[in-house]
C-alpha cells in the first residue's frame, strides 16, 4: 500500500479563508519510531474528528496524527464553509439505500452543529439553514422532489417550499426553492483550527510534514520515521483516489471559487440578511454565500474560475461593479455513488473514509464518529458502512469518460439554462454512467 501522497493534488493558489484566519506555527515533523493504539493518516477535518473522537471514548489511548503538509493544506480549509448533513440528499439516499436507512443516515449527521459549537471557538458559524434555488425550468423538479420526499418520510420540516416572491436574496434568474433546516456556514480553515486545537488538547499527537509513503503489517512509514499501530486509519480526501483499496471507487475531480472584495451595501443590493447557504439546481451545482465581513462568495462544481466568476455576475448583475478579489481551486474526491464509504480493508486493521464528493465539512463529523468505532473494534451499522459501492471502469476508461459525460452534463445544463432543447448525443452520453450503476451528477 504505496503512494498515499502526491503534493500535485493541491490548488494552485492559497484560500482566502487561510489568508484570513492566518498559519498556525506547524508541529515538527516525525523523526524515529514511535507506537500507537491508533494512527491516522490525514490531517483534514475526518481525521482530526476522528482523533477526537476516539480520544473522547479511550482518553488513555496514544493517538497519532501525521499530516503530508499542514491541517487544512487539502479540501478541508479550500471548500465554500456549507456545514450541512444529509436532509437536503435524502432522495437521492431513499435511492441509494431505502427510505428507513435513509432516515438513520441523515438522523446520524444531525450533531455537526452542537459539536462546531462545543469547540468553544469563533469560527464563523451562521446557522441559518440552506437553500436549493431552481434558476431554470429543468431544476424546479429538483426542488419539487426534495419537498415532497421529505413529506413522504414524515419530516416536513426539513424541505419547505419557497415561492419565488419569498427567496430571501434578489436575482433575475431565481425561480421557486426549497429551504432545508439542516444548513449552516463557517470559516473553514478556523474550523480546521478548532478541531486541530481540539485533538491536541484531547491528547493528540500531530505530527506535520509528515507524509506517509507506505503501509505495511500494521507500520506507517514516513520520509524520517515510522508509526508502528495497533489500528490505523487513513483519511486522506482526493489522495484516497490513488490508494489501491479505494481508488476503484473514486476520481478525483476540481471545485472552483471566486470571493469579491466586501460588499457594505449587499443588502440593499440583492437583500440576503439572512446569510443562509445557497446552492442551485444544475447538474453541476453552483453554491454561494456570504462571509463575516460582507464578501459573496461563488463556487462552481466544474472546477473553473471561470465559469464561476460568470455565474457571479449571471446571478447577481446588480454586483457588476464589484470586483473578484481572491480565486482558488482545490481537488475533491468523487465516489462512485456520490455518498462517503467507510470500511476496513479484509484481513487488516486498516480503516478507512473516502468519497465525500465536495460535502465534506459536515459529513466529516459523521465520518470521525464511524471511523473512531471502527478503530476501537466496536459494532458499526450505518448504511454508509455496510452498503456495496460500485467499481468505476478501470484506466484508460475511466479518465475518457469523466471528460465525455462531463462535457455531456455541462451542456445539458448550458441547454436547461438557454430554455432550449438538450442536444441528443449529450442527452445519450450523460446517462451512461446510471445505465451502468453509476452516479455522476449532482441530480
Amino acid at each position: 500500500m504505496k503512494r498515499l501522497y502526491d503534493g500535485g493534488l493541491h490548488g494552485s493558489t492559497e484560500p482566502w479563508w487561510i489568508e484570513e484566519a492566518g498559519r498556525e506555527q506547524p508541529t515538527a515533523p516525525l523523526e524515529g519510531a514511535v507506537e500507537a493504539d491508533v494512527a491516522i493518516v490525514g490531517g483534514g477535518l475526518v481525521g482530526l474528528w476522528t482523533a477526537h473522537a476516539v480520544l473522547e471514548q479511550k482518553p488513555e489511548a496514544r493517538v497519532v496524527v501525521l499530516e503530508a503538509a499542514q491541517c487544512g493544506d487539502g479540501a478541508s480549509a479550500r471548500n465554500g464553509g456549507f456545514l450541512h448533513g444529509y436532509w437536503s440528499s435524502l432522495r437521492r439516499l431513499v435511492e441509494l439505500v431505502g427510505p428507513e436507512d435513509a432516515l438513520q443516515v441523515a438522523r446520524s449527521a444531525e450533531g455537526i452543529v452542537a459539536a462546531v459549537r462545543a469547540l468553544g471557538e469563533d469560527v464563523w458559524l451562521e446557522d441559518e439553514g440552506m437553500l436549493l434555488v431552481s434558476t431554470s425550468a429543468g431544476q424546479d423538479a429538483s426542488v419539487r422532489e426534495a419537498v415532497a420526499v421529505a413529506e413522504q418520510l414524515g419530516v416536513p420540516d426539513e424541505a419547505v417550499l419557497v415561492p419565488q416572491a419569498e427567496v430571501p436574496l434578489r436575482s433575475p434568474v431565481f425561480r421557486d426553492a426549497v429551504r432545508f433546516r439542516d444548513g449552516a456556514t463557517v470559516q473553514p480553515a478556523r474550523l480546521v483550527r478548532a478541531v486541530r486545537n481540539a485533538a491536541v488538547r484531547t491528547g493528540a499527537h500531530l505530527y506535520e510534514r509528515s507524509p506517509v509513503v507506505e503501509i505495511e503489517n500494521g507500520r506507517l512509514k514516513t520520509q524520517s520515521g515510522s508509526v508502528k499501530a495497533e489500528e490505523i486509519v487513513v483519511a486522506t480526501n482526493a489522495w484516497a483516489s490513488r490508494w489501491r483499496p479505494t481508488a476503484s471507487r473514486l476520481a478525483a475531480a476540481r471545485s472552483a471559487i471566486v470571493l469579491t472584495d466586501p460588499v457594505p451595501d449587499l443588502a440593499a443590493r440583492i437583500g440576503w440578511e439572512g446569510r443562509e447557504a445557497v446552492m442551485d439546481g444544475r447538474r453541476y451545482l453552483s453554491y454561494f454565500r456570504t462571509t463575516n465581513d460582507g464578501r459573496v462568495l461563488m463556487g462552481s462544481a466544474t472546477g473553473s474560475m471561470a465559469r464561476a466568476e460568470e455565474t457571479l455576475r449571471t446571478m447577481f448583475p446588480a454586483l457588476s461593479d464589484v470586483a473578484v478579489s481572491h480565486r482558488w481551486w482545490g481537488m475533491i474526491d468523487i465516489s462512485s455513488d456520490r455518498f462517503p464509504f467507510y470500511g476496513t480493508i479484509p484481513r487488516s486493521r486498516v480503516h478507512f473514509g473516502a468519497g465525500f464528493t465536495g460535502n465534506g465539512v459536515g459529513p466529516s463529523w459523521l465520518g470521525g464518529q464511524l471511523l473512531a468505532a471502527l478503530a476501537l473494534r466496536q459494532e458499526v451499522r450505518s448504511p454508509l458502512v455496510r452498503r456495496h459501492v460500485p467499481r468505476l471502469p478501470p484506466e484508460p476508461l475511466r479518465s475518457l469518460g469523466t471528460v465525455l459525460v462531463g462535457r455531456a452534463l455541462l451542456a445539458l445544463d448550458e441547454a436547461e439554462n438557454a430554455d432550449r432543447r438538450p442536444p441528443r448525443l449529450a442527452t445519450f452520453v450523460a446517462g451512461v454512467p446510471q445505465r451502468i450503476g453509476l452516479r455522476i451528477a449532482s441530480r
